[in-house]
């Protein structure tokens, strides 16, 4: 039987009062559900369902997956002490690791109250979360809210001195600061570029006729320009300054303008587009509850994709007429509750709605403040003050030495531009939200179509724990639309690549429709689609500037056409939870060519602790794609090195990104085999594989559990240490590969191991102290290896090959049997 420590238990249950217990909320005398106390467990493998259901049974109610393979569990004070060999570690949510860093820096600050976000753990009703926040003295900032904002958030304002109870309550999963999130505005050569307009013509003819998107802006786009024709509708009254309107305008002409001027026709000239608006303080006269909309507003109009041309102002803020340089900088390309990304990717989820958002403008930033007045601004201190007693100023040379000494009579501190960010500049560069796993963040691309670059302004990846960002890149530069009092102008930047995206989108929906019987496809699908169709540009494979590709509309809506409906081409696969499987289908290719492969999924979202590292992983479901090519030998999927950020990419196996891609330049002619390996599954997962050669029925796999986890082909890399009566399951999947196991024999005596073969014949070598014990085993066919350990402790290697042509299940088996010291057992215990 399996058992968590005992000592753990004890720790989690000796003197400790759960929140709740026997006792009613202070404000509404309404008891509420005893919890018990949060932990956090990391098991050796994800735990598949019979292992959550074995865990609740002994009171360890495992509740929500987290990245890094561990989960969220709450621990009930029925548990019962015991030892479970699934569990490594298991540690206490303490209140510290609640705290986000911001809400600790706001907390400094010593005001009265201060505004947070409280996020709550997935087992807590609202009322009962409602509760939470009034027993620490807070209150709501809705205080006629009746429902969670997404993300199971819920804003407040409470004292200081209240924010670690707060955090200590078992209802509260994590607490961030509410920063100054100060949203900013982020065509026929577009189409060109992306070879849209092909698409628009025979034999296609598409233009986004039946399908609705939305975008989500600071200000009112003109409803009734010629350009629109009565398809464009706004859902709130937004207001907004003269700019933001011009924008709005340009961003939704991009996406579809019907082309009354020609060179401003719109991607998809017949969509309908539902405006949606973003609060910014006074700007604008929208509601903010921008989420909300997009948790439950998209949906019901039909809206399957939502653009979005427009990000977080970082580092900088303007505070009495000077700009001050606040450090924020930091979240650039992270994927933090302090911003929404993690509630993005749950809406993504769970209403199926692919997010398309402009990447940022801030590749150029650095240059933003080197004017001839040296820059000057200030700084915030560690608790977010102004430091408004000295001016900073930007070295003109870049000596640091020649800023005025005085400004203003105020002391001047001179900084060398350099300073103002990293030195890997304009890399890491990523908006926040669009730093997120389900979304498509889109670069922006200057030039025509024979002649591109990366727009100087275009921010760059990686995302903070290394996930490729942008996703794709679209022309953005010197693009013509329509903007206010029925004009049309020029514009730059992300803003205008996004809305390519966008309209993209609806084309590929259209003609979904005609492939597959007028059925939709799913979000998840449509990503795929613009990723596997994007144009490799830059370093070979993906890179942190051009991401994937460029947006090619043409290659993206031909791969629809050739799968006609068949899943020829397009496959959707599922993983379920705690199990290591694989998934395989054979691809005939009839002549050479460039074979493509990708699989992408949408990862779910996972809520970062208060104490991790703002570049933590954040890839909840691992899973991994390779090709075996006629000759055996297994293609990996493309690399990137978040530290080295214009490297090139890679093959090897990918534990970061939630899209992988298998490329094969000019592959010969013959039956390929295609392998997606649920690695680590927390939650059930269905993954969307995209090819550009026919993918054949789903077959069983050859699969080679061990190696999934680690490569065993040396003798350095053997897979154990194995305990004796282990039986194990593997498989020799590819020519040439050899497995490689080890055990120790801890008592003297004989030594056994049993193998059985599929329909391949094995040669089984058992090596220890320099003396082999080899044995050939036919196809279908069991023998045993027999030694002795004479004098102990004593290390055993089995190496297992294939001697002859591999079959259609060259899979084993194999036991071990030898001497090995008993441990001694804790006794159960119940409390």
């Amino acid at each position: 039987m399996r058992r968590l420590t005992a000592v753990l238990f004890s720790l989690l249950l000796a003197n400790i009062t759960l929140a709740g217990n026997n006792e009613s909320d202070p404000r509404t005398k309404e008891p509420f559900e005893r919890l018990g106390r949060a932990m956090v467990l990391r098991p050796h493998q994800a735990l598949s369902d019979a292992d959550i259901a074995d865990l609740a049974s002994r009171g360890v109610k495992v509740r929500r997956a987290l990245s890094g393979g561990r989960y969220i569990a709450r621990v009930t004070d029925e548990a019962v002490a015991y030892n479970d060999d699934r569990i490594a570690s298991a540690e206490l949510m303490t209140p510290r690791m609640k705290m986000h860093r911001s809400v600790v820096h706001e907390a400094a600050r010593a005001k009265p109250y201060m505004r947070v976000s409280v996020i709550f753990h997935d087992d807590v009703a609202f009322d009962s979360a409602r509760n939470a926040v009034l027993a620490a003295g807070g209150a709501l900032d809705d205080v006629f809210r009746v429902k969670y904002r997404p993300g199971r958030r819920i804003a407040a304002t409470i004292p200081p001195a209240a924010l670690e109870a707060l955090a200590a309550d078992e209802r509260v999963l994590t607490i961030v600061g509410v920063p100054r999130k100060q949203p900013r505005a982020e065509n026929l050569v577009s189409a060109l570029v992306s070879q849209v307009n092909v698409v628009h013509d025979a034999p296609y003819g598409l233009s986004g006729d039946g399908v609705t998107v939305s975008l989500f802006e600071l200000a009112e786009a003109q409803v009734s320009h010629v350009e629109f024709g009565g398809r464009l509708t706004l859902q709130h009254t937004a207001g907004g300054t003269a700019s933001d309107k011009e924008h709005a305008t340009h961003v939704a002409g991009t996406i579809g303008a019907s082309g009354v001027v020609a060179n401003a026709k719109g991607m998809a000239p017949k969509v309908r587009i539902q405006q949606f608006c973003l609060a910014v303080s006074s700007r604008n006269q929208c509601d903010g509850f921008w989420l909300d909309h997009k948790e439950s507003a998209l949906r019901p109009l039909g809206i399957m994709v939502d653009n979005n041309s427009w990000g977080y102002e970082l580092g900088w803020f303007t505070e009495d007429g000077m700009a001050v340089w606040d450090g924020t900088a930091i979240f650039y390309g992270s994927y933090t509750p302090f911003f929404e990304g993690p509630d993005i990717d749950e809406i993504a989820i769970d209403e199926d709605i692919l997010f398309v958002h402009s990447a940022g403008n801030d590749g150029d930033n650095q240059l933003e403040h080197l004017t001839a007045d040296f820059s000057q601004h200030h700084h915030v201190d560690d608790d977010g003050n102004t430091i408004s007693d000295q001016v900073f100023c930007y070295s003109k040379d870049g000596s640091g030495t020649d800023c005025p000494a005085l400004c203003n009579g105020q002391p001047v501190a001179c900084e060398r531009p350099a300073e103002r960010h990293s030195e890997q500049f304009p890399f890491d560069t990523i908006g926040v939200i669009a730093s997120a796993k389900n979304v498509i963040a889109v670069g922006a691309a200057n030039g025509i179509p024979d002649n591109l670059q990366s727009a100087i302004l275009s921010s760059r990846g990686p995302a903070k724990d290394g996930r490729v960002k942008p996703d794709v890149v679209a022309r953005g530069v010197n693009v013509l639309s329509p903007v206010q009092t029925d004009s049309y102008a020029r514009k730059q930047g992300t803003s205008m690549a996004s809305p390519v995206v966008t309209g993209i989108s609806a084309l590929l929906i259209e003609q979904w429709r005609k492939s597959f019987g007028g059925a939709d496809p799913t979000a998840q699908e449509l990503k795929a689609l613009i990723l596997a169709g994007a144009t490799d540009l830059g370093n070979p494979g993906p890179d942190y500037t051009w991401g994937f590709g460029l947006a090619n509309a043409k290659t993206s809506v031909d791969l629809i056409r050739a799968d006609g409906g068949t899943r020829s081409r397009i496959q959707n696969v599922s993983f379920p939870n705690g199990r290591v499987e694989s998934r395989e289908f054979p691809l005939v290719i009839t002549q050479a060519q460039n074979l493509k492969v990708l699989v992408t999924w949408f990862d779910p979202p996972t809520v970062l602790t208060g104490d991790e590292e703002i570049d933590a992983a954040t890839l909840v479901n691992d899973l991994d794609v390779r090709i075996v090519d006629p000759s055996g030998v297994t293609h990996r999927a493309w690399v990137l090195d978040k530290v080295n950020f214009t490297a090139n990419a890679t093959r090897g196996i990918n534990t970061i990104d939630n899209t992988e891609v298998v490329e094969i330049a000019n592959a010969a002619p013959g039956t390929y085999r295609v392998i997606v390996t649920g690695t680590h599954v927390g939650e059930d997962q269905i993954a969307t594989i995209v090819s550009n050669a026919g993918l054949g029925a789903l077959v069983s796999p050859c699969d080679d559990v061990i190696e999934k986890f680690a490569p065993n082909n040396t003798p350095e890399t053997a897979y154990g240490n194995i305990s004796s009566m282990t039986q194990l399951n593997a498989a020799i999947c590819t020519a040439g590969d050899v497995d490689h196991y080890k055990f120790v024999a801890t008592k003297a005596g004989a030594v056994a191991v049993t193998v059985t073969t599929g329909d391949t014949p094995l040669r089984a070598t058992l090596t220890a102290n320099g003396v082999n014990v080899v044995t050939e085993i036919p196809a279908n066919s069991t023998r045993t290896l027999n030694a002795n350990a004479a004098t102990v402790p004593l290390a055993f290697v089995l190496r297992i090959e294939a001697t002859g042509a591999l079959g259609s299940s060259p899979d084993y088996t194999f036991t071990t049997t030898f001497g090995q010291q008993s441990q001694p057992r804790r006794r159960s215990t119940r409390h």
